[in-house]
Parts: C-alpha cells; sequence; structure tokens
C-alpha cells in the first residue's frame, strides 16, 4: 500500500510563472522588497546559442545587480547592413554578447540568492478566489512529500514568453542557430534585407550574426513578422550575410536551430489581464524590426516588482501603476517600430539614405527604430544634482511638459516622443531646455503658472527641429526622377516640430508668438550662415540660442527685474557654448557625445567651433594628428571652462535662491564632461 499523496502549501505575496529572464529578474526583485516571492518555471529544453546584450540590457542587468552572474563578452561594433553594399558601423550601438544557458542559470541563481523560492516545474493555470491567486504544480515533489504543491498569492507576475504566433502584424517568427567556420570574433552584424516585393504591406525581415565564445564560431539569426518556415528563413539569413560578406558562405550548421514565436503586440493597457502582470515577451515587448527582446524583458520584470512592492496589499493598484508606468517608460517605442514595420518600403528606404548620416536627429532615429535605447532632448545620461525641494517644484512641471509634447506628436510621429522622453529615469534630473526655462520663471519670486508646461512643450519641440537641420548635409542624390529620401525625412522630420510649436505657442501664450517667431527666424538666419564654407562655422551662436530664448523669456514672463532678465539671457548664452565645447572634449576622447555625433562628423557638419579657433586644423584631426588632437582639446576645455565661469558669475544678479541654484546644477552638468571647476 502506498501512503496519502501530501500536497505542500506555499502561501507566498507573489506568485511568478515563467523562470526566463524576465521572470527570474521579476522574482529577484520581487524578493529583495522583502515579498515572499515563489518563481515556477522549468527549462524549454532549446539549445543554448548567443544572444545579443544590448546597451540597455546591459544597464538593466547592472540596474538589479545581476552582472556578477552573468559573463558577457563585450563587441567592437554593431555594423548595420541595408542590402548589398557595405556596412555602416552604429556608434550609437553598445552591445555585449553571452550564452543563453549562462544567462538563464545566472539569473535564476540571482532570484535564488535574493530570496524567492525556485520551482522547476510546470503549473496548473492560476485560478483567482477572493482576491487569492491558486495555482498546483504538476512534477515538483519536495523532499519527504508524495504529492505536489499548492502555491497561492496575492499577486500573480506572467512571465512566459511569447505566445504561439498568428497572422496578426505583430506576431511573427524567430529562430537562431550556431554555426562554424565563420571568423567573426570583434562585431555584430545587423542586416535589414531589401523588401522582397513590391508590396508595400511587406513585413520586414532582420538578420543578425553574433561572435562566438570559440574563434571561428558565430550564431545567426533572423526575425520576421507574419507566418514563415523556420528553415526558410535561416536559409535566407545566411544569403543575405554572405551577399555582403563572403565569409558567411563557408558557415557551417554546428548546433540545432532554436525557434519561437514572435510578440510584438505590445500596449500598456493589455499587459495587466484580469490581475495579471505580464512582463517581458509575454506582454509583447519585442522590437517588431530586430526581434530584440532582453532589454525590455529586463526592464519591464522591474517596473512590475516596483508596483507590487508600493502596492502590496492591493493588487488592481499594482497593476494601474504597472500599466501607468510602461506607458512612461516606453512611449513612442513600440509605436515607432510597428510603424515602420507596416511601412516597411518607406522606413527601409530612409534607414539606407540616413545610414552613414551623422545628424543629431538621425542617429535619433536609428535609435528610435533599431535599438532599444532611451533618450531625450539634448541628453539623457547626464542627471543634474538637485536637493529634494527642488524636486518636489521642478517635477511636476517636467511631467506636464512631457504630457503636452508627447500628446502633440504620438499620434504622426511616434518615433520623436522617444526623444522627448527618456522613460521614468529621473526626468526631474535630465538636462533639457525647460529646464532653465522654469528656473528662469522662478527668478521672478512666485510659483509659475501651470500652464507654462505648454509653452515649455513648444520650446522643447523647437529645439529638436532645429537639431534636425544640423549636422552634415547627405551627398546630393543622382540625377533623374528620386526621391531623396535624407533630405526628404529631414525636412518634414524639421518642419512639422517647428510648425508644431509654433501652433503650441499660439494656443497657450499668444503674447509670446512675436518673440517665439524671431527666435526661429534667429536660428533660420544662422542655419543658413553655417552653409558657406568660407565663413565661420557659428556654431556655438546657434547652441547659445537654443539655450538663451528659454532663459530670457522665461524671465521675462516670471516677471523678473531687468536686471535679473539681462542676467538669464547671459547665463543661457553662455550655457549653449558650455555644451558645445563639452561635446567637442567627448568626441575628442572618442566617446559617444549627447548630440550622437562622432568628431569626424561634428566637423563636416560644422558642429564644432574647434576650426575656427585652429584654422586649417580640421584635416589633422581626421588623420589622428597627436598634436593637433592636444591642441584642439586644449581649447574645447578652456572654451568650456571659460563658458562655465562666465554662466556663473550672470546669476549672481539672479536674487531667487531657488532659481540659481537649478541653474547652477544645469550648467556644471552641462560642462560635467570638460571637468569645469566647481562654483
Amino acid at each position: 500500500m502506498t501512503g496519502p499523496v501530501v500536497t505542500d502549501v506555499l502561501v507566498a505575496d507573489v506568485l511568478v510563472v515563467g523562470a526566463g529572464p524576465a521572470g527570474a529578474i521579476a522574482a529577484a526583485e520581487l524578493a529583495r522588497h522583502g515579498l515572499r516571492t515563489v518563481l515556477v518555471g522549468q527549462d524549454d529544453g532549446a539549445a543554448d546559442h548567443d544572444l545579443v546584450l544590448s546597451g540597455a540590457a546591459l544597464r538593466g542587468l547592472e540596474s538589479v545587480g545581476a552582472t556578477g552572474q552573468v559573463t558577457a563578452r563585450a563587441v567592437e561594433a554593431v555594423e548595420l547592413r541595408l542590402g548589398p553594399g557595405d556596412g555602416h558601423v552604429l556608434p550609437e550601438a553598445v552591445s555585449a554578447v553571452c550564452g543563453r544557458r549562462p544567462l538563464l542559470d545566472g539569473l535564476r541563481r540571482l532570484a535564488v540568492a535574493a530570496g524567492a523560492t525556485w520551482l522547476p516545474s510546470m503549473i496548473t493555470d492560476p485560478v483567482r478566489r477572493e482576491g487569492t491567486w491558486h495555482a498546483s504544480t504538476l512534477d515538483t515533489k519536495p523532499p519527504g512529500r508524495t504529492g505536489g504543491v499548492v502555491v497561492s498569492a496575492r499577486h500573480l507576475v506572467l512571465a512566459t514568453g511569447a505566445p504561439p504566433a498568428t497572422t496578426s502584424h505583430a506576431t511573427g517568427l524567430l529562430c537562431a542557430r550556431p554555426y562554424r567556420g565563420v571568423d567573426l570574433t570583434a562585431s555584430i552584424v545587423l542586416a535589414l534585407p531589401a523588401p522582397r516585393t513590391i508590396d508595400p504591406a511587406e513585413r520586414p525581415t532582420c538578420v543578425w550574426a553574433v561572435p562566438g565564445a570559440r574563434a571561428g564560431t558565430c550564431t545567426i539569426g533572423a526575425s520576421r513578422l507574419g507566418p514563415g518556415d523556420p528553415d526558410e528563413l535561416l536559409q535566407l539569413a545566411l544569403a543575405v550575410l554572405a551577399d555582403g560578406d563572403p565569409r558567411f558562405a563557408a558557415a557551417v550548421p554546428a548546433g540545432p536551430a532554436v525557434t519561437g514565436p514572435l510578440n510584438s503586440g505590445f500596449s500598456p493597457e493589455s499587459s495587466v489581464q484580469d490581475g495579471r502582470l505580464l512582463v517581458g515577451d509575454a506582454a509583447g515587448l519585442v522590437n517588431p524590426f530586430t526581434g530584440e527582446g532582453l532589454s525590455y524583458a529586463v526592464q519591464s520584470a522591474a517596473l512590475a516588482a516596483r508596483a507590487i512592492a508600493d502596492h502590496r496589499e492591493d493588487a488592481d493598484a499594482a497593476g494601474r501603476a504597472y500599466a501607468r508606468r510602461l506607458s512612461a517608460t516606453f512611449v513612442g517605442y513600440f509605436e515607432t517600430a510597428t510603424h515602420a514595420a507596416r511601412r516597411y518600403h518607406l522606413a527601409w528606404r530612409v534607414l539606407v539614405a540616413t545610414a552613414g548620416d551623422e545628424r543629431p536627429v538621425s542617429a535619433k532615429v536609428r535609435r528610435a527604430v533599431l535599438t532599444p535605447e532611451g533618450f531625450s532632448g539634448l541628453t539623457a545620461a547626464d542627471l543634474m544634482p538637485l536637493p529634494a525641494a527642488d524636486v518636489a517644484l521642478l517635477g511636476p512641471f517636467l511631467l506636464a511638459c512631457d504630457e503636452v509634447a508627447v500628446r502633440t506628436v504620438r499620434g504622426e510621429w511616434p518615433f520623436i516622443a522617444r526623444l522627448l522622453i527618456a522613460g521614468e529615469h529621473a526626468p526631474h534630473q535630465r538636462l533639457r531646455p525647460a529646464v532653465p526655462f522654469y528656473a528662469a520663471l522662478l527668478a521672478g519670486g512666485k510659483p509659475p503658472d501651470a500652464a507654462m508646461a505648454t509653452l515649455a512643450a513648444a520650446i522643447e519641440l523647437a529645439t529638436l527641429g532645429a537639431l534636425a537641420f544640423l549636422g552634415p548635409m547627405p551627398p546630393r542624390a543622382a540625377p533623374g526622377r528620386r526621391v531623396d529620401w535624407a533630405v526628404a525625412s529631414t525636412v518634414l522630420a524639421g518642419d512639422f516640430l517647428l510648425a508644431q510649436a509654433s501652433r503650441l505657442v499660439a494656443a497657450s501664450a499668444p503674447e509670446v508668438s512675436w518673440s517665439f517667431a524671431d527666435w526661429l527666424g534667429e536660428l533660420a538666419a544662422l542655419r543658413a550662415a553655417r552653409l558657406d564654407p568660407a565663413g565661420r562655422s557659428r556654431a556655438g551662436e546657434v547652441f547659445a540660442a537654443l539655450l538663451e530664448f528659454p532663459s530670457r523669456i522665461g524671465a521675462q514672463l516670471g516677471g523678473a527685474s531687468p536686471e535679473a532678465v539681462a542676467a538669464l539671457r547671459e547665463f543661457g548664452n553662455h550655457s549653449g557654448h558650455a555644451f558645445l565645447h563639452a561635446e567637442e572634449v567627448l568626441a575628442l576622447r572618442g566617446e559617444r557625445t549627447r548630440l550622437d555625433v562622432t568628431l569626424p562628423g561634428m566637423l563636416a557638419g560644422r558642429l564644432s567651433a574647434i576650426p575656427d579657433a585652429l584654422p586649417g586644423i580640421a584635416g589633422d584631426l581626421l588623420a589622428g594628428d597627436p598634436g593637433a588632437r592636444a591642441a584642439a582639446m586644449n581649447v574645447a576645455m578652456t572654451g568650456c571652462e571659460d563658458a562655465h565661469r562666465a554662466a556663473l558669475a550672470a546669476l549672481r544678479d539672479v536674487g531667487d535662491p531657488v532659481s540659481a541654484r537649478m541653474l547652477r546644477s544645469f550648467v556644471t552638468t552641462l560642462c560635467a564632461p570638460a571637468a569645469p571647476p566647481p562654483a
């Protein structure tokens, strides 16, 4: 006779179903918040292969303390190939490579070390009764027990991966396979083949190749929206890669293929279903263009854990908070990728035309469509240190500004929403034109009218519109009846932004319309003057104008004294020069600039004041002359320090201490790359 079946009961705060990257990270973060967490999920049996860790994925793993559990191999570059021909290195892409199996094992160890209970098992569909979720394992028998485990929890997180693909525009196929015989050691190849048909509704295909852990090995993968055959898709991937690089013609399979559905149907409202919080692939958080989903798995898992930790006793409130945070974090991103996927012919032509384009907005468009990076306006990485009292004042104003700007552009140009928002990452501390505008409003000694957030949004849209026209112009298109997609997309985006900004000003602050029009006219005149190859670059004047106007008009609208208005005008002027010189310092160091422009691009696009100070030095810089580079670095560092001092000196005539403190933090953070002297 056998003994009675004994069922072990685990009472938890949160049940996480699915032990992939999203589930393991969610469990680790929940346990760290002191929540009793049960992670349930078993291996899917898929073979091991190498994965790409994007810059966003690397930062996400670091933020949850997972880098010690994951062994990643850095790659030197990401090469973008668009059809046949040479590729283009994406300077804005930061990536690494790791094995799929080591990644999963490391993240599960992370969850257990944080205090979560991991049950490597299948589980019945969770059922919710009287506010509590109940589910039973199907094959886990704890030591000394002959039955399974019943888990009861108030909150439920689903990280079960993508559902089977359908014919929806948002679903498709992912596949990858290890190969040998290819000496791919230092770079990742990302290829978008030309559309195969004339059908304007054709869905995109993306191909990638990742260096393997051993010499002469790599992983080749592909994704496609819509139905597809895995074998045919991998054969296409090999053909596309070999067409641009003969090394891939020698590729021989070195292991089984891994195939799975692609789900890119994300929307914040569908990520919470009947109390279930969906994370990662289960929420459709996959780029429909490239199939990348790991970075979104990390981010969504952390957001779900934070929402639950903030609402431990109310699962419905946690769901609402999670949906809001998803909307803020991924605003515009998936609309961008989905719109581009639906219009693959148009998107492909624009990407081809701007693949090597170093204008700031072109670089940001590539990031919006192809990479999971977060960014905003002038910069998103540098954060101003502000005391809590200042955050309480500035934060709501900037959030209102974001809401207006996003609502204005999201429907027609969703990628621009990504240029305006950096998710939930300290929005009150980002360097952006709305900060000096708000601080200048405060200089009059009274809290700003909340309606001024609309004018701040207009200023930020106009700033992006001006940036669209800066940088090196693309080569002139060949004669004939052809569309110059690089120029057309630039003009359309720039004009759209400036038109929307003017509309907001006319509707919200008509008394400023004349000054606003004068500002736009000044920017246009400076841009025209820069086109003269024999003239000065005028780059410093352009950026001075971009930051002078919000500082001056804010002071005037806030009722500041004439002396304070003049001081803030000087502050904005010097801040613009400081920003440009700080960009030069970053470019000279070979680091990523906040405008996503390299040193050759800055020089070719007349986005640097160095040639004005050192005539004839541009060619030497491009050739890598150490002496010329040292001289240029000295010019940039000195220029930034001088502009920083002048901006701080101007603040002496700003009587309001809060206003002066915010502006001091703004310009000091702006100058941080050049290590300016303290105030």
